[in-house]
């Protein structure tokens, strides 16, 4: 139970936020903006409320609960203490969003188009510092035919996709604070799909070469 509880807690201190602010947030409250920076939805307080609060229980149940369908148990509880590490940082960045929605509900003017950006950057980098101590699993970590079926190329692609999460994660944070507009989002959006997309072909690479070794 000890290892639940900052995640617990994390959760139940959003919830102190909402309803003490509750009373005093605007009836309508932004939940969306457009690559310009522009309020594009809108939900009633109620709703944004709901939505946070239940995206961070959501995410909680998920990261609990489907370990329990691991195959390979033995090898998740290896990295168990890394694994509520990355939990407890995703629960954060919602938290971090929870709060800016309501700072945004209570009048106040919150400049999305940075901050997201850096949250985005903060948990990349977050992810890619513990990547290497992942094991060999089916549910967290570069899942691909190729990493599944060797631990070299398991180990060697985190190890790389450590270093892609981490360089697209502070160069996120330092465009975001950059004046280029829409161009600044389509530069994160690629540094995303890059450093998601390289590890991938990374290890196909390195199977390629692990399985012409074996034949040689």
């Amino acid at each position: 139970m000890k290892k639940h509880i900052v995640s617990l807690s994390i959760i139940f201190i959003n919830i102190l936020l909402w309803g003490f602010s509750y009373p005093y947030l605007s009836n309508h409250i932004p939940i969306h903006w457009s690559f310009s920076g522009e309020v594009d939805r809108y939900a009633t307080k109620t709703e944004a409320m709901l939505l946070m609060l239940g995206l961070l229980i959501f995410v909680y149940a998920v990261m609990i609960l489907a370990p329990k369908l691991e195959p390979r148990k033995k090898n998740l509880a290896l990295f168990s203490k890394t694994y509520h590490i990355i939990v407890n940082a995703m629960l954060l960045l919602f938290s971090l969003l929870n709060l800016l929605l309501v700072l945004t509900g209570l009048g106040y003017h919150v400049p999305m188009g940075s901050f997201v950006p850096v949250l985005v950057g903060a948990i990349l980098i977050v992810i890619g510092n513990y990547l290497p101590r992942v094991r060999s699993n089916f549910f967290i970590g570069i899942k691909n035919p190729w990493t599944l079926s060797s631990d070299t190329v398991w180990k060697k692609t985190h190890r790389f996709a450590s270093k892609m999460f981490t360089i697209a994660g502070i160069l996120i944070a330092i465009n975001s604070l950059l004046p280029i507009g829409n161009n600044g989002n389509i530069a994160m959006l690629a540094l995303i799909l890059i450093a998601v997309f390289a590890p991938y072909v990374y290890s196909y690479v390195l199977y390629r070469q692990e399985m012409g070794f074996h034949k040689k």
